[in-house]
């Protein structure tokens, strides 16, 4: 029998040992909750900006050892751009360069401890906006896992008011505006006033503990703040779900079809081939088109739409932003972005953007020993 790829092999021991170290820390999360508590908001460091915050905050999580890249701030211009305002949380000390130039263009900045990845942050930062007594209309809560933006004149926040109520963000990997299976990925939250205020939403946030296990941080805060909005029968809406996406493929022409083909990316050799063929059987008749489609929803059914097919996500749904994370779809995902780009399919970011994500995928593919 063939043995899966070393990767794949990999990724599965590393995903074992990080479950029995979550099982541990499960045990002591009584004493955790305790002494995290008393320190939460005594050791962070406050500096204020020289924005006026208004009625839209964007709590904006960083986590970035040394210098701050360019994309950060074209993330913040883009944000302030739309008419928000940044509270700046960085998981660890900033340099005093970068302090001074994001002063310019945020309403405060906190420096926190490394603790607990972007849910970390998150809780940190809502802590302090309560403890201050801080008014606004809506938050974003939106980590730098992303690139952002890499469409020009992003309107994403004026999407978002139209689609979230309630509770909700940029992605819900469901397939309705609400579902009892919502899952609103993390990168980006979006919180309005009236659940702010609510008991519900601070029930779950005294109950979330902070980890620097992966696992944990994923099960509890990530799926464990969706699960408890929909457990308690709150309105979750995602602005872009599996079911536009359907839509999006649905209306497509044949050039399209062909082109989210083409710039395709899998880690599952079955779909890679079958991908192929449909390429090399191209023909605009509709036995072609509805194999296309049925192909395509097969493959969103068993994986993630954005990191499959970025080129319908970007070119016709007008997602404007691209992870970063290292898993091998992603990578792939890029390198076809990356490509598409190049041809010309697909519009051209900033050009430090540009130079970011091209990186990204040279030091993915160096041996693991150069890491």
């Amino acid at each position: 029998m063939k043995l899966p790829p070393a990767w794949k092999i990999r990724r599965e021991l590393l995903a074992v040992v990080d479950q029995i170290k979550a099982l541990l820390l499960i045990l002591f999360a009584p004493i955790r909750k305790v002494i995290y508590e008393k320190r939460e908001l005594r050791d962070i460091c406050v500096c204020e900006g020289e924005r006026i915050l208004n009625k839209n905050l964007v709590l904006y999580l960083i986590y970035r050892p040394g210098s701050l890249l360019d994309s950060h701030y074209a993330a913040i211009n883009s944000f302030i751009s739309q008419g928000s305002e940044v509270l700046l949380i960085s998981n660890g000390k900033l340099s005093l360069f970068d302090i001074e130039k994001l002063k310019k263009i945020t309403w405060r900045i906190i420096e926190r401890e490394n603790v607990g990845y972007d849910f970390g942050g998150y809780r940190c930062g809502l802590n302090y906006l309560k403890s201050k007594d801080i008014y606004f209309d809506s938050i974003h809560l939106i980590n730098d896992s992303i690139w952002y933006p890499i469409l020009g004149k992003s309107r994403i926040f004026h999407h978002l008011r139209d689609v979230v109520d309630d509770f909700g963000g940029a992605v819900c990997l469901s397939d309705g505006k609400f579902n009892n299976s919502g899952l609103i990925l993390s990168f980006w939250l979006t919180i309005n006033r009236a659940l702010f205020d609510s008991e519900i939403f601070w029930d779950f946030w005294r109950k979330y503990i902070p980890s620097g296990n992966k696992t944990l941080t994923v099960k509890l805060g990530e799926r464990g703040i969706s699960r408890h909005m929909n457990k308690e029968g709150r309105v979750v809406a995602g602005l872009f779900t599996l079911n536009e996406f359907k839509n999006a493929i649905e209306s497509a022409d044949f050039e399209q079809l062909k082109l989210t083909l083409r710039y395709a990316s899998f880690t599952d050799l079955n779909f890679q081939e079958e991908c192929e063929d449909l390429l090399l059987a191209f023909a605009q008749n509709e036995s072609w088109r509805n194999t296309s489609i049925n192909f395509i929803n097969k493959v969103v059914s068993k994986r993630n739409f954005l990191h499959s097919f970025c080129y319908p996500s970007i070119a016709i749904m007008g997602v404007p932003f691209l992870k970063k994370n290292n898993l091998k779809l992603q990578i792939e995902m890029r390198k076809k972005y990356v490509a598409a780009v190049k041809n010309g399919d697909l519009p051209m970011p900033e050009a430090d953007i540009f130079a970011e994500i091209v990186e990204s995928i040279d030091v993915a593919d160096q041996p693991m020993a150069f890491r």
